[in-house]
């Protein structure tokens, strides 16, 4: 496996995972572990993996990252688009995992496989606006730490820590409103099997996620002038 391939396949793989503990722990175990117990395995997942891949492909596994990076200049184009590909890939593949696990969601314990929405769709109180702002301002909270954690002065070996329990307060906060996107790739491996009416919201959690991945890089830039584009 050459050097190109080789991060591919770590952010494919990391997502992978991404979905299958963090979603999979509320489609299997919602019951049993709570909002709590969710958020939770949220933050232990991103933990793990920037251990586990940080040091092959910067562990990204969200399309939203992997924007900010790119705005950041620390990608070109045709990686940064590779990576999301990946990133969805490796984000279906869980989602299908859950699928056969829940023998066709039938077993699923959320009742709507763990999507993103707002409304009667997920029976929640939150409409449309609160998801907009959710998911603008809490994706930019995780850019912002994750980039913060790749910028010189940064403590060595505690940017998965720092990220990781980041993601797992966002949850603790969010899931309520939408329950919890701040990643593209991992609402659409959701909706994908979540049905219809999952699909049909799922652009918001594409869209919203990455504006507030560009507004994490614009936040971060302000305080790490370095990181800003050259002005011409």
């Amino acid at each position: 496996m050459n050097e190109t391939t080789r991060p591919l396949v770590a952010e494919a793989i990391g997502t992978m995972i991404l979905m299958l503990i963090g979603p999979g722990t509320a489609i299997l175990a919602a019951d049993a572990v709570g909002v709590v117990g969710v958020a939770l395995a949220f933050g232990f997942v991103l933990l793990a993996m920037a251990y586990a891949i940080g040091h092959v492909s910067g562990c990204h596994i969200n399309p939203a990252v992997t924007l900010a990076f790119w705005l950041k200049k620390k990608l070109d184009t045709t990686t940064a688009v590779s990576y999301m590909l990946a990133q969805l890939i490796g984000a279906v593949i869980g989602g299908l995992i859950l699928y056969i696990v829940t023998e066709g969601g039938d077993l699923d314990k959320t009742g709507v496989f763990a999507s993103n929405g707002w409304g009667d769709k997920i029976g929640s109180p939150f409409g449309l606006g609160s998801v907009v702002v959710v998911e603008i301002v809490f994706t930019a909270i995780l850019v912002f730490v994750v980039l913060s954690t790749a910028t010189d002065g940064f403590p060595a070996g505690f940017g998965g820590l720092a990220a990781g329990l980041t993601l797992g307060m966002i949850h603790l906060a969010t899931i309520p409103v939408d329950n919890t996107s701040v990643n593209p790739a991992r609402s659409i491996g959701a909706a994908v099997f979540g049905g219809g009416d999952h699909l049909a919201q799922v652009w918001a959690f594409i869209v919203f996620p990455l504006i507030g991945g560009a507004l994490g890089w614009l936040a971060h830039s302000l305080l790490h002038p370095e990181s800003a584009p050259a002005t011409t």
